[in-house]
């Protein structure tokens, strides 16, 4: 399998995963950022596609600045209190899967030659570092929802390249 498979295989994993879970979200907060990381999963995908097909990626700006609206809105939820841990496999399996694509995404971009393939990988790279910080996040959350609402802070850095 070469690169650009594994890579459109690896979002559609994501995205697979992050629509299982907002299925099953315990608050309507937790549902809507998991929707928003399976869009931005999908226009990575698209992005490799279109890389793939020598098109330009023209990768789409990611979520942040909305998902963090929803975690502001979140902490005002007093529905995020009844949260049950049933789902922690799940949200541990999202930032592994966050972890390994940044992973990747940092390995391509040091192979890269080519300046689309380069601007790609680093925009990806940002995304995904994004998306691992934002997995955490809810990881915490669904751990401990009333520690998350006391004392998380959600800033999702520079969002412009998110």
């Amino acid at each position: 399998m070469d690169y650009f498979e594994f890579s459109i295989q690896m979002e559609k994993d994501a995205e697979a995963l992050y629509r299982k879970m907002a299925e099953q979200a315990p608050a309507e907060g937790i549902k809507k950022v998991l929707l928003m990381l399976a869009e931005d999963e999908v226009q990575h995908r698209v992005a490799i596609e279109n890389l793939q097909k020598k098109l330009d990626p023209k990768p789409a700006k990611g979520s942040a600045l909305d998902i963090k609206t929803v975690f502001d809105t979140m902490k005002n939820d007093d529905s995020i209190n009844t949260i049950t841990v049933d789902a922690v496999d799940d949200y541990e399996k999202a930032v592994e899967i966050e972890r390994r694509g940044l992973e990747f995404y940092q390995e391509k971009f040091k192979e890269a030659d080519d300046p689309a393939s380069k601007k790609l990988f680093e925009i990806l790279m940002n995304q995904e570092s994004y998306h691992l910080h934002t997995t955490k996040n809810l990881l915490d959350m669904v751990r401990r929802p009333e520690w998350w609402v006391e004392n998380a802070e959600f800033d999702p850095h520079n969002s412009e390249t998110y």
